[in-house]
C-alpha cells in the first residue's frame, strides 16, 4: 500500500499540467434538487415513478454509448451542448421551459421524459394542457396520465419494425406538431404516439411518455445524438472510459480501463502519455485497471 501511495504522489506530480483544463461533454443531463423533492412528496399518479431512477438510467445508457456527462441546472447557458437530456423534471420554472425552448431552436437536440414541466417553482400546475412548460417545444399536449400496474407492461413498435417495450407509465399524447416515432402496441394508450420528435427552429425535442428499459433508451438516445451529429467514440469496449480535457496548456485524453483485461483505445492525433513519459499514436495501450492520460499534439 505504501507503494501504491508514493506512485500515485508522483504520478499527480506528473499530472500537474492538467490543473485548470475542462472537462469536454457531449451531452448535459438536466438535475434540479428542488425538483426532486417535490417530486418526492405524496399524491403523485404512481408511486413507482423514481426521478433518481430515471437519471440514473439515462446516464448509464449515455455512458455504455462512450459519451462524456455534464449534470447542469435547466436555467443554466446549455448551448455548448450538442444533445440535453431531460431525464424527470416534474417542477420547471418559466424560466427553465424558455431557456430550453431557446436552446432547441438555436440548433440543439433536447430529449424529455414523461411528468416532466408539470408544474412551477411553488408546486402549482402550470396554465394550460400537460406538460405546461414544455408542451411547445415538444409540440404536443398530454390528455391524461395513464400509470401502469406493478409489473404490467406494453408494447412499442417503430418504423422500421422494431419492438420495444415500457413499464411504470404511459400516456395519452396528442401531436401539437410532433411527429410519432414509436406507437403503443397494446393496453388503454394502443395507437398513441409513446416517443415523438418535434422540430423546431434550427432543432429538435424528443419526447418518451413511458419509462424504456435499457434497449429501448439506447435507442432513443442513438437516433437523438443522430440529430446532435454526436458520434459515439468507435472502437471501445464496454466498460473503458474515454474523456478529454482541454484549456490553457493543451487537450487531455483520459483513458480509464475499468475491466480486468488489457485493451487498446484508439487516437485521434498522437501524442505523449504523461504517467510513463512514452509517445502514443494510432493506438493507446491501457493495462487492466490502470489509467493514461495523453497530452495530444497540436
Amino acid at each position: 500500500m505504501w507503494r501504491e501511495v508514493v506512485e500515485l504522489g508522483a504520478a499527480v506530480e506528473s499530472l500537474s499540467a492538467v490543473r485548470g483544463t475542462r472537462t469536454e461533454a457531449d451531452v448535459a443531463v438536466l438535475w434540479d434538487w428542488h425538483s426532486w423533492w417535490a417530486q418526492n412528496l405524496d399524491w403523485r399518479p404512481s408511486e413507482d415513478h423514481d426521478a433518481r431512477e430515471r437519471a440514473d438510467a439515462f446516464y448509464e445508457a449515455l455512458y455504455d454509448r462512450h459519451l462524456t456527462v455534464d449534470f447542469a441546472h435547466p436555467e443554466a447557458d446549455l448551448a455548448k451542448y450538442p444533445l440535453v437530456v431531460v431525464p424527470a423534471l416534474y417542477l420547471m420554472t418559466e424560466a427553465a421551459g424558455n431557456n430550453l425552448r431557446e436552446y432547441v431552436e438555436g440548433g440543439g437536440t433536447l430529449v424529455v421524459s414523461y411528468f416532466s414541466g408539470i408544474v412551477d417553482q411553488h408546486d402549482a400546475v402550470h396554465e394550460g394542457p400537460y406538460p405546461g412548460a414544455l408542451r411547445d417545444v415538444l409540440g404536443l399536449t398530454v390528455e391524461e396520465f395513464s400509470p401502469l400496474l406493478r409489473g404490467e407492461r406494453v408494447r412499442i413498435t417503430g418504423p422500421d419494425g422494431a419492438e420495444l417495450s415500457g413499464d411504470v407509465w404511459t400516456e395519452f399524447v396528442e401531436p401539437r406538431g410532433a411527429e410519432t416515432v414509436w406507437t403503443y402496441a397494446d393496453g388503454l394508450t394502443a395507437g398513441r404516439p409513446a416517443v415523438t420528435r418535434h422540430r423546431l427552429g434550427e432543432g429538435t425535442a424528443w419526447y418518451v411518455s413511458t419509462r424504456l428499459g435499457a434497449e429501448g433508451l439506447d435507442a432513443l438516445l442513438g437516433r437523438a445524438a443522430e440529430d446532435a451529429r454526436v458520434a459515439p467514440r468507435a472502437g471501445l469496449p464496454r466498460d473503458v472510459e474515454v474523456v478529454r480535457r482541454s484549456g490553457g496548456t493543451g487537450s487531455y485524453l483520459f483513458a480509464i480501463n475499468h475491466t480486468a483485461t488489457d485493451t487498446k483505445v484508439p487516437l485521434e492525433t498522437s501524442g505523449t502519455e504523461l504517467l510513463t513519459g512514452e509517445r502514443a499514436a494510432g493506438r493507446l495501450a491501457v493495462p487492466a485497471g490502470a489509467v493514461r492520460v495523453v497530452r495530444l499534439d497540436g
